[in-house]
C-alpha cells in the first residue's frame, strides 16, 4: 500500500511539473484565417480597375498638336477627347466607391495574410504583405491617372511640354503596372 501511495504521489507530482512546464510554453501561432469575401472584394476591384485604365490610355493618346511643331509635343485635347477622359475619370470614382467600402479588407488584414491559396488545379501561397504592396500600386497608379485626367481638364486639353511629357510618361507606364498588379493578384 505504501508503494502505491508513492507512486501515485510521484505520478501527481509528474503531473503536476509537467502541467506547469507546459503552461510555460507558448501557444503556437494560428495563420490568420483569409476571410473569403474579402478576396472577392479584391478580386472584383482589381478585375474591373484593371479591365479600365486600358481604355484611358487610349483616349490620353487622343492628343493632336500644332502642325507646324517639329514633334508631337505639347499635346492638344479637342472637347470631345476631354469629355471621354472625364467620362473615364469617373469611372475609375464609381468603381472605387462601389468596392473600396466596408467588406473591403483593411490594410492590416490583407498584411498579416500567409495562406495556400488554390484556383483550379494551380496552388501558390498567398503573401499578405506582396498582395498589399501591389494593390498600393494599383491605387498610385489609379490615382496618377485621376490626377493627369484633371490637369488636361483644368488646361482645357492645351498643355505645355511638362504636362505633355508627365502625360507621356504615364501612358508607358499604365500597362506594364497592370499586368504586375495582376501577376501578384491573380498569379497570371
Amino acid at each position: 500500500m505504501v508503494k502505491r501511495s508513492v507512486l501515485v504521489a510521484f505520478l501527481l507530482v509528474g503531473l503536476v511539473l509537467f502541467s506547469l512546464a507546459a503552461g510555460g510554453c507558448e501557444p503556437e501561432e494560428e495563420e490568420p484565417e483569409v476571410d473569403q469575401e474579402a478576396l472577392v472584394a479584391i478580386n472584383n476591384y482589381v478585375e474591373e480597375i484593371s479591365a479600365l485604365l486600358p481604355e484611358v490610355k487610349i483616349d490620353l493618346q487622343g492628343w493632336s498638336r500644332d502642325p507646324h511643331s517639329e514633334d508631337d509635343m505639347p499635346f492638344e485635347y479637342d472637347q470631345e477627347r476631354r469629355e471621354w477622359l472625364l467620362e473615364h475619370k469617373e469611372e475609375l470614382e464609381a468603381v472605387r466607391e462601389e468596392h473600396l467600402d466596408a467588406e473591403f479588407p483593411e490594410e492590416e488584414e490583407i498584411a498579416a495574410w500567409d495562406v495556400i491559396i488554390v484556383r483550379g488545379d494551380r496552388e501558390w501561397q498567398l503573401d499578405g504583405e506582396e498582395w498589399l504592396a501591389a494593390l498600393e500600386r494599383l491605387e498610385d497608379l489609379v490615382d496618377e491617372v485621376m490626377d493627369v485626367i484633371s490637369m488636361i481638364l483644368a488646361e482645357e486639353g492645351e498643355l505645355d511640354r511638362e504636362q505633355s511629357e508627365r502625360v507621356l510618361e504615364l501612358i508607358e507606364v499604365i500597362e506594364p503596372e497592370i499586368e504586375a498588379v495582376r501577376a501578384v493578384i491573380f498569379r497570371s
